[in-house]
Formats: structure tokens, sequence, C-alpha cells
């Protein structure tokens, strides 16, 4: 089991511009949009940067994959798209790809998605409580009884909670004072005006969201493991632990234990393999360049782009460009 440990360092942020297209060329285009999550998060950053690599590989690599970025609800809105035939490549989380390709939990009603595929392994989400500092909240049981923001509907945020509160035999309306549906760009001014005594994130380690609320009012980074989780982490092997390190939060001066799990890009066996080849190969030919994008990737490696969190098969063209390259035998 991969245990991940993020160092601090600051955090650069920049989305994906879309390269003017001539209609001579763009008739020949295949358009790819990658569904992300919410903009305070770590998805909606990481789709642009590999937007950026794959639109600028363009004409080295001899393809026409044109690639955009979508901010959607999150992981689980993702996946119920891409089953419905609406979007053919996505980021979510590892515990939810797994979910969607088995037909179990939140997916019981569509059933299981056996053309969904593994593309990409990417940064960690770690599940981040941050809680304002006056509300005593230093771990999850002291949750109970506060005003909690737990995701917007749809987003892996709310379905991951809601598994680990089941393991607990918790229900959220009975465990919480009240419970909150914030996006991901609402939570942190909402914990600072003291609307929510704390929200729940499952995200990389420097997101927007996360650095907007400790850069801009005291909080707290809540512990959250316990025999609960750790039984949670044996049962399910695509979540691991993660510690938050003390100083890659303003005034958290402190480790945060805690826990989460890899996100992912997926796509479809309706996606050629060729187009899933060249974005792959996009990425990891430029890894370097990719890595330095962002904190985000502080803790992955070249080799977690082949292995990180997958949980169904491997697209053919991903794998194809694995192989290729000594990252799969």
């Amino acid at each position: 089991m991969k245990i991940w440990n993020i160092a601090p360092l600051a955090l650069a942020a920049a989305v994906a511009g879309t390269a003017f297209t001539s209609p001579a060329t763009a008739q020949n285009a295949t358009f790819v949009n990658i569904g992300t999550a919410g903009i305070g998060g770590g998805y909606y950053p990481t789709g642009g940067y590999i937007c950026n690599l794959v639109n600028k590989t363009r004409q080295s690599y001899g393809h026409n994959v044109r690639c955009t970025v979508e901010s959607t609800a999150g992981s689980v809105a993702n996946l119920r798209s891409i089953a419905a035939g609406e979007t053919e490549v996505a980021i979510v989380q590892a515990d939810w790809q797994k979910h969607a390709y088995d037909g179990t939990s939140v997916f019981e009603d569509i059933g299981a998605q056996k053309n969904l595929r593994y593309v990409m392994g990417l940064h960690a989400d770690v599940i981040h409580i941050v809680a304002g500092k006056g509300t005593g909240i230093k771990s999850w049981d002291d949750l109970k009884g506060k005003t909690v923001n737990t995701g917007n509907v749809g987003s892996g945020t709310e379905a991951t909670i809601y598994t680990a509160m089941e393991a607990y035999g918790l229900k959220p309306s009975e465990y919480f004072g009240q419970e909150t549906k914030l996006t991901s760009r609402e939570q942190a001014s909402a914990l600072c005006d003291g609307k929510i005594d704390a929200f729940i994130y499952p995200t990389g380690v420097t997101a927007a969201s996360i650095t907007e609320a400790t850069n801009t009012c005291e909080t707290n980074i809540a512990n959250w493991w316990d025999d609960t989780i750790q039984g949670l982490l044996k049962k399910y092997p695509y979540y691991v632990p993660i510690t938050i390190p003390s100083g890659v939060y303003q005034g958290v001066d402190y480790e945060a234990k805690s826990w989460g799990m890899p996100a992912t890009l997926v796509s479809t066996t309706r996606m050629s393999d060729d187009v899933i080849y060249n974005m792959v190969k996009a990425v990891v030919d430029n890894f370097e360049e990719f890595k330095k994008q962002s904190t985000l990737y502080l803790a992955l490696n070249r080799e977690d782009l082949a292995t990180g969190g997958k949980s169904v098969p491997m697209h053919p063209g991903a794998e194809k460009y694995y192989k290729e390259v000594g990252l799969l035998k």
C-alpha cells in the first residue's frame, strides 16, 4: 500500500486555453472535452494542464485531438454522464470509478458500466476536514451537532462522506446539526463568514478551495483517522492513508492524519485507441512539465500515471503507450 505524504510548496494554478482552429482543420479534428469538478478543487486545473499538453503536441505528434475542459458537479456526475453517452473522458475518484464499473452503491440504478476504462492515475485526493478555529473541531468526532458542508449533490465528495458514515452506522441528518450542499467555490467563504462550522472535501493538498479558507480566516485541519477508517481501508484497497504535513497551509503548524484515494482519468471503449494513446503520450512524455504546473502533483511519480488508482480495466490506447515506454510489461 502506498502511503502518501505531501511536502509543502506554494500553489501554482493555470487552466488550459484553447488554440484558434481554422474551419478546414477543425473539420477533421477529434474534439475531447474532459469532465472535471468544481473550479475550487484540483480536477478542473488538472484537466486544463492535460489539455494544454495535448493541444501543444498536436503538430509534433501528428495528431488532431483538440482538448477542452468543463467544470462539472464531480465524480459521480461525471460517471453518470459517461454512462449516458454524454461524456467520453473525465477525472474521477478511484472509489467511484470502481463502483460505476460494478454497478454498486450510487450506481445500482443504472447497472454495471463495463465499457468504462482506466486511462491515467493522477494526484491523491486527501480528505480534508477544514474547520473554523473557534469551533473546537479537531477530529471527526467533533463534527457531531455542527453545521457541516458535505459537498454538492452529485459529487464524489458527498458520496464518499456518506460511504464513510455508513461504516460508522451514522446518518448525516442525525449526526450533523445541519448539513449544507455548497459547491467547492462557495464553501471557503461560507466557513470564513461563519455560515458553516466546517467543510469536508477530498482534494489535492493545496487545492484552491482549501488554500482560500486557510489564507482568509483562522482554521483547523482536523484529523480523520480511527479504527473505523482503518477498517474501511482494509476493505477497499483503493483507499490509502495520507498525512497532511505541518506548514502546508497558513496557520496550520501540525500534521493532520487522514485518508483518501487517487484521482484518475477515465474513458470508455467508445473512445478510439489513437486518441487515448496521444493523450497519454502527451502527459507521460512531458511529465516534468506537467508536474511543475502545481503542488498538487508533488507526490506523483511517472510510474503512478500507469497504475495509480486503477480499479477497472485499462484502455487499450493507454496500455499500448505505457508498454512502449516501459511503464507496463
